[in-house]
């Protein structure tokens, strides 16, 4: 029995059964993603007619914004307008109890990155280059189909997909190669900039350099080169640009990845031109249409591979989904020919030694980008020899190469004897030539007179060999009285042939000498002057790099080492000497100036972040009511040191003057603050708790082990208030701080790479009337007995220090507040694996004994309603503070009194004041 659509389908599990949404059936789940959650689906027609689809539901968060709206609808009916086989047919869309959809034709098969996984689990190394050339131009096919879209009046629509990845790319069973989600990125970056704006999100390896700026102004290139990112994550089997987005972001921007020959040794010289092509760093310098792309990639298919058919893709797809397959009722059969190339494959991903070699040309120098247009030259100076026999050679000399195209393919089609493996093109006959006589086969081209003498050895004779003649036999014949004096003439002519030949060698080598003289003194000439026109500016100053500079607030001026840079925060900043002090200072109006001393070191150097203090003796205006802007965001947490009372060392941030102090406690305002307010901060520095140094709830733990924990039992922390089971926790060890801490409850939680497992609950009032013990269990695996932990209320509870974390009070149990996390920098310590994205809070409401008592996680990028609530306390659990860097801003409004759409237009008034 199907039931009625549930108001948050995507939290159904798949084995709850087929749900009715709308007119649709959702069947199961297939995938979850930041923007929507998809379900295979199932249409239900006139007279019982059914049809398979998917659906892909718009996740609530983008649905509350009106602008995301509008854009959805505007991009969905663009979307339904594309009809091309390389495209995913959209061909519904609208709207269910709230919740915004689109329905997809049903692909049966898989997305190319799953493939691209399972072709690397499966031994072969790296998926085969006809596949991967075949796919790729055929999903350029659909890009062009796409990016040559025009409306009524016959006017470009100007579509940019802005989101091609192997996530983005289906791949059925049948061989066919569909793009997806067309328009639907563009509508998801209105709401991103809105939420976290000057914050670049999305799929960062595939973005072009100009996408990873934050232009606006993204054309058809923008997809031409994510898709050469694919076609190089396809034959590499990994993408060029690999890391965090704070480590990739200048490689993108500089185009430093490794060629892909070195990754894949198969990759052909032209395979690497198109992909560099495809990945140039000035868009005007790439392929100037998807459609160019795929018709290089089809001619280099083709000519290397000329009996390629597309079943193969569909054969090698079947033989890695067979189980998936078989569990559909598909019965898989592989061909004998299939399996023959299958292991061809295998060997070649493999093995890079039997991999295609590459033939080094002579003198050739560093790789340049082709035009992928150009037609190469071929060797029709050469005679060409196969398994088949010889190839006659053309009439005619070989043609130039193109421009463009690569020199030593020129070098190559000189017509000298360089026989050559597979020079035969796959656009000429595949029939073999005559067979040449044995005595063709020895030398098919001679070399010039001239050549031999200038390889020849100087006492060799340089003349060409003449034929002999057939002479009489003159041994017999008497010697006469006159041979003595033939003889001797004989002997003086040869001396004097030698007497001329040795002069000759002499001249020769005085004129080579003289031109080896002459042309090293012109290629002096011509390096002088080139060095002069072409000498860098910059040469013999110390090297440089650049670092990305942003400020809480935004805007700020920036100078490094006296100098003005141009731009305000946030900005990339170049110009740090590396391994020397630089001095950055950054200043704003009605803020007191932010100085750091810095040491780049030009490899990994993290962002820079400043948080700019309020200057007492110029206060900004008081905002008008109701839109308040948010509180100024006071103090600098760059490289903080032991404490706030000690000296700053070189490389921390300090500001030009201290605040006067209005209390006893100057730093009290970065602990503690009380409603109303519009803008709470939480700095890692100032409210982190060092669990190590508080009594917790402790054991060892193997960091190569994957656990299952959950807890058992209650524990309560004030005299009459229920017992709860939920604790939080804290891991030690080499993982990411994102990952350290969390909640523990009754559901089990999985936990690897900690050395160390702390358990403790956050505690108000003190150890007094705690009551309660809570064990956590510790599963390892189904041969082991779990073992336990226990935690005692009265000794695990921590009763947290004020300089541990930041309080908020003052707020009103009967409203309803909005918080809202924004996207900020926040570090528990330096390196790829500090950064943090979330927040441990406890909720406590008015009355101490009926309240509740609620632990809640505040995350990066997310809103909450909460209600009932009259003080809120947030730490960052962590090992030590000392490296500890930036903040997380939590937008507060109070939304009790306000409909959908005030509330929708008060946090849209203030992100804008907020800017």
């Amino acid at each position: 029995m199907l039931r009625p659509a549930h108001p948050c389908p995507f939290c159904i599990l798949a084995d709850h059964g087929p749900l009715e949404f709308g007119k649709y059936v959702l069947l199961s789940k297939l995938a979850a993603g930041g923007m929507a959650v998809t379900y295979r689906a199932r249409l239900t027609g006139a007279a019982g007619v059914t049809k398979p689809c998917v659906i892909k539901q718009i996740l609530p968060h983008f649905a509350d914004d009106a602008d995301f709206v509008d854009m959805f609808i505007s991009e969905a009916r663009v979307a339904m307008g594309l009809s091309h086989g390389n495209i995913a047919q959209v061909f519904d869309f609208g709207e269910v109890d709230g919740q915004f959809f689109i329905a997809l034709e049903f692909v049966h098969g898989q997305p190319l990155s799953k493939v691209l996984r399972r072709t690397a689990k499966s031994g072969m190394g790296f998926f085969p280059i006809p596949l991967a050339l075949h796919v790729v131009s055929k999903m350029c096919d659909g890009l062009d189909y796409a990016h040559r879209q025009v409306d009524e009046n016959r006017k470009p629509l100007g579509l940019v997909h802005r989101d091609v990845s192997p996530d983005n790319v289906l791949i059925s069973y049948e061989g066919e190669v569909k793009v997806i989600d067309f328009g639907i990125a563009k509508a998801t970056s209105i709401v991103e900039a809105k939420t976290s704006p000057g914050v670049v999100k999305g799929k960062y390896p595939y973005f072009s350099p100009e996408q990873a700026q934050g232009r606006q102004d993204l054309d058809l290139r923008t997809d031409v080169y994510a898709a050469g990112v694919v076609l190089y994550e396809a034959v590499c089997g990994r993408r060029p640009y690999e890391g965090e987005f704070v480590a990739v972001l200048p490689r993108i921007l500089r185009g430093d990845y490794t060629p892909p020959s070195e990754v894949n040794p198969a990759i052909s010289a032209e395979l690497e031109d198109i992909i560099s092509g495809a990945l140039a760093l000035d868009r005007h310098e790439r392929f100037p249409t998807a459609k160019a792309l795929s018709d290089a990639l089809v001619e280099l298919l083709y000519r290397e591979n000329p009996r390629f058919t597309p079943t193969l893709l569909s054969q090698f797809v079947a033989h890695l989904f067979t189980d998936e397959l078989a569990a559909d009722g598909h019965k898989v059969e592989v061909p004998s020919n299939f399996r023959e190339q299958l292991a061809s494959w295998q060997r070649s991903g493999v093995d890079p030694a039997l991999t295609r070699a590459k033939t080094p040309s002579v003198g050739s120098g560093p790789r340049s980008r082709s035009n992928p247009g150009a037609t190469r030259a071929s060797n029709s100076g050469a005679r060409q020899v196969s398994a088949g026999g010889a190839r006659p050679p053309s009439d005619g000399s070989a043609k130039p190469p193109s421009n463009g195209a690569r020199k030593s393919d020129a070098r190559r089609s000189t017509g000298l004897n360089v026989p050559t493996s597979g020079i035969r093109r796959a656009l000429g006959s595949d029939r073999p030539g005559p067979t040449l006589p044995e005595a063709s086969r020895q030398s098919d081209v001679t070399p010039p007179h001239g050549l031999a003498s200038l390889v020849a050895p100087l006492d060799a004779d340089t003349r060409p060999a003449l034929p002999s003649l057939a002479a009489p036999a003159k041994s017999a014949l008497p010697v006469t009285r006159g041979a003595n004096t033939s003889l001797e003439v004989a002997r003086a002519l040869q001396a004097h042939e030698e007497q001329e030949m040795s002069e000759r060698r002499q001249k020769l080598v005085r004129q080579i000498s003289l031109g080896m003289l002459g042309l090293a003194f012109v290629i002096g000439a011509i390096y002088g002057i080139v060095s002069l026109l072409t000498r860098d500016p910059n040469a013999g100053r110390p090297p440089t790099t650049t670092v990305w500079v942003t400020s809480t607030p935004a805007g700020a001026s920036v100078e490094l080492n006296s100098r003005m840079v141009k731009g305000k925060t946030p900005l990339f900043v170049n110009g740090f000497v590396i391994a020397e002090a630089n001095t950055l200072v950054l200043t704003l109006p009605g803020h007191l100036p932010w100085t750091k001393r810095f040491t780049p070191d030009g490899r990994d150097d993290p962002p820079l972040h400043a948080e700019l203090q309020k200057d007492p003796k110029h206060p900004e205006p008081p905002a008008e009511a109701p839109v308040a802007p948010p509180l100024p965001v006071q103090g600098a947490t760059a490289k903080a040191d032991a404490g706030p009372g000690t000296a700053p060392a070189e490389g921390e941030a300090t500001t030009a003057s201290t605040p006067p102090a209005t209390d006893t406690d100057p730093e009290r305002e970065f602990r503690e603050v009380t409603y109303p307010t519009r803008l709470l901060v939480l700095r890692t520095q100032y409210n982190a708790l060092p669990v190590p140094e508080y009594t917790t709830a402790s054991t060892e733990l193997n960091p190569g082990t994957t656990y299952s924990l959950h807890t058992e039992g209650g524990a309560a922390y004030t005299e009459g208030s229920p017992t709860s089971n939920t604790l939080a926790y804290f891991l030690e060890g080499d993982l990411p701080a994102e990952d350290s801490f969390g909640l523990l409850s009754g559901s089990p939680r999985s936990v690897k790479g900690a050395k160390r497992l702390h358990v403790f609950a956050l505690d108000e009032t003190g150890p007094e009337d705690n009551r309660g013990t809570v064990r956590v269990q510790i599963f390892e695996s189904k041969w082991k007995p779990p073992r336990y932990l226990t935690f005692d209320a009265q000794k695990h509870a921590l009763p947290i220090k004020p300089e541990h974390h930041m309080t908020l009070r003052g707020l009103n149990p009967k409203s309803t507040y909005l918080f809202t996390v924004r996207d900020d920098f926040a570090e528990l310590r330096s390196g790829p694996k500090g950064r943090v994205q979330r927040v441990l809070c406890l909720e406590r409401g008015a009355d101490v004994e009926k309240s509740r008592r609620t632990y809640r996680l505040l995350e990066v990028g997310k809103r909450y309603q909460l209600d009932g609530l009259e003080t809120l306390r947030c730490t960052f659990p962590d090992t030590k503070v000392s490296d500890n860097e930036g903040a997380l801003a939590v937008d507060l409004v109070d939304v009790t009194n306000m409909t959908r759409r005030e509330r929708e237009e008060y946090i849209r008034n203030s992100r804008r004041s907020a800017r």
